[in-house]
């Protein structure tokens, strides 16, 4: 399943991240937070896509338990990993943004031309002479 209809640069930047990650190393997990810093982006902007990408099965989630080690007062973490039934799906969505970013990036969508040379031209209230 897609999980945008539209790729937004956060959903192409939190996807890219996932699958290198899980490429460099496929016990991967992060947590949103962490995400977030990585990439530079507020967590408002984060979770959705974290969200959506796991209602499409791209990603799969987990609670942190009371088990594991934490700092006083934080609140439990959910942690992601890519679902690896889903990787083909990561990588070739990756890819095919990737190649339509550099084709983006060769081909302007606009040229810049000089405006054409005047003469003398003379501006209301303006005097050449100071």
């Amino acid at each position: 399943m897609e999980p945008f209809n539209r790729w937004t640069r956060v959903a192409i930047d939190v996807t890219r991240y996932v699958c290198d990650r899980h490429t460099a190393d496929p016990n991967f997990e992060f947590y949103g937070f962490q995400a977030a810093d990585d990439l530079k982006y507020g967590p408002g902007s984060i979770y959705p896509v974290l969200r959506r990408l796991e209602r499409a099965g791209w990603l799969l989630r987990r609670d942190e338990q009371e088990t594991e080690q934490r700092d006083v007062g934080r609140p439990a973490r959910t942690y992601y990993r890519v679902n690896p039934d889903n990787l083909g799906a990561i990588r070739q969505r990756v890819a095919e943004l990737d190649a339509r970013n550099r084709s983006a990036k060769r081909t302007p969508s606009f040229a810049l031309r000089p405006l054409p040379a005047t003469s003398t031209t003379t501006y209301p209230g303006g005097d050449d002479e100071s």
